[in-house]
């Protein structure tokens, strides 16, 4: 229940050389903030969309825009559907081998760890390093991460999986961020969306197709095919990046600064971190939608965590069809988008993200009470319908409240709240799942979401939209 924005770039005033300074008058300009808002401000960067790049982007032509979007677009479509073959292949092998709910929770808690501990920090320090090699090196890093677990001893393969995750994840905070910042400077603005709606389709699509290819190429042949699928996947990625041909300028935008000493250091990182911590606390706008995002994620954590578990103990699904279901789930939120995005030119952000939250509860708490996989199957398919609209309606109404120059720092404090929430969720499931069965658990988190949504309904202001 994330929205990815694309991160912001600082903007100076430019001298007859071409290059920036901080002046004089920038200063007096930003004496019109809040008081609040400026302590907290007073040596960040005032940040506009990279759009005020001296280079202009012509408007690319062709189903893939450009060039370079054609091979971006390419390796991340293989490495996402590398990612999602190897998260299905690690949760079908661990509850295998342990049988565990806490086991395959712990998965997960690697996964969402690295995102709550470094998430602003890494957005912070990807703006100061040139993007394309950020991404490339990161990419090189997780192939060789990915093959942690068949390195191991058998008696450390738990931990060795876990290990991986963590370390996939961590340098995927480094990733996504970069890979934002080069789609500005590779993509005209005016095509943005299209690019975007390009690279959601093909997620969407390695969602249908990862799982539901992990299970079969488990039971066959074991999980070392997956793995090394994956590995492949980040070095093809790699490549595809290493193809991409952009200005340096464009691709690594703190080397113009003349002025480094003004943000350098921890305590720089720091203040734009709290000023986007204070600016979500005291805007109503922000907060709501944040707290409904928050309550919901409390509740939708633990179906990621018990998911397998209940499908194997209440639906009596054999493991191995358990890619099915998350296939299933992702073909419904495919579907989801496309109405959700025919609605929205109908209906206000607020009543599509709080209504289909308020679905996706509903939804939840009827799934629980399944015992028969065809009804399972078929459960899943219609809750994930409303999932559609959350990133469709999220996004709008979270960018109309907050100004461009705070979006970055605000959308690294949102991220990494709901990753924290998520994580506790995870947490809890796996805990509560020694001692309560799991439909019962998921019951009471489809009505935690259930709240949320109607939470929404009333917090959230409709000018906000």
């Amino acid at each position: 229940m994330t929205y990815r924005n694309s991160p912001l770039l600082a903007e100076r005033p430019k001298n007859y050389h071409g290059k920036t300074s901080v002046l004089p008058h920038n200063r007096t300009h930003q004496e019109t903030i809040s008081r609040d808002i400026q302590e907290a401000t007073l040596h960040t960067e005032i940040t506009t969309p990279l759009k005020t790049m001296p280079d202009s982007i012509p408007p690319g032509k062709g189903l893939l825009i450009n060039r370079n979007f054609a091979w971006l677009a390419f390796g991340q479509a293989i490495s996402n559907l590398g990612d999602f073959v190897y998260s299905t292949t690690l949760f079908i092998w661990v509850f295998t081998l342990t049988h565990s709910a806490a086991a395959v929770s712990g998965v997960l808690a690697a996964q969402y760890l690295p995102v709550f501990l470094l998430g602003p920090l890494a957005g912070v320090l990807v703006d100061r390093w040139n993007r394309r090699q950020t991404m490339l090196i990161s990419d090189l890093i997780r192939a060789v991460a990915a093959t942690l677990p068949l390195l191991a001893p058998i008696s450390l393969r738990l931990q060795a999986i876990y290990a991986s995750v963590f370390l996939i994840s961590a340098l995927g905070r480094f990733f996504m961020p970069a890979e934002s910042g080069v789609l500005q400077v590779i993509v005209a603005e005016k095509q943005q969306m299209r690019a975007a709606s390009i690279k959601q389709a093909t997620f969407a699509l390695s969602i249908i197709l990862g799982p539901a290819l992990a299970s079969p190429l488990y039971f066959a042949v074991g999980p070392v095919e997956a793995i090394l699928l994956n590995a492949v996947s980040y070095l093809i990625s790699a490549f595809c990046l290493a193809l991409l041909r952009a200005p340096k300028a464009a691709l690594h935008p703190h080397a113009l600064k003349q002025d480094e000493k003004a943000d350098s250091g921890l305590g720089g990182i720091l203040r734009e971190l709290f000023a986007g911590l204070k600016f979500v606390v005291v805007t109503r706008g922000v907060l709501m939608v944040t707290l409904m995002a928050l309550i919901a994620m409390l509740g939708a954590g633990a179906l990621n965590a018990l998911n397998i578990v209940f499908a194997s103990r209440n639906l009596h699904m054999a493991t191995a069809f358990y890619g099915v279901l998350t296939a299933v789930g992702g073909l419904g939120g495919l579907l989801g988008v496309i109405i959700a995005g025919i609605l929205s030119k109908r209906i206000s952000p607020r009543k599509i993200l709080s209504g289909c939250a308020f679905l996706i509860g509903v939804g939840f708490a009827m799934y629980s009470l399944q015992s028969w996989y065809v009804a399972g199957l078929i459960t899943c398919f219609l809750m994930s319908f409303p999932q559609g609209g959350i990133p469709v309606a999220f996004g709008p109404l979270l960018l109309a409240a907050t100004p461009k120059e705070m979006m970055g720092r605000v959308q690294a404090v949102v991220d990494t709240s709901m990753s924290g929430v998520s994580l506790i969720s995870v947490a809890l499931a796996g805990y509560l799942g020694q001692f309560l069965p799991v439909g019962v658990i998921l019951m009471g988190c489809g009505i935690l979401i259930a709240m949320a949504g109607l939470f929404g309904w009333f917090a959230i202001q409709e000018k906000a939209s």
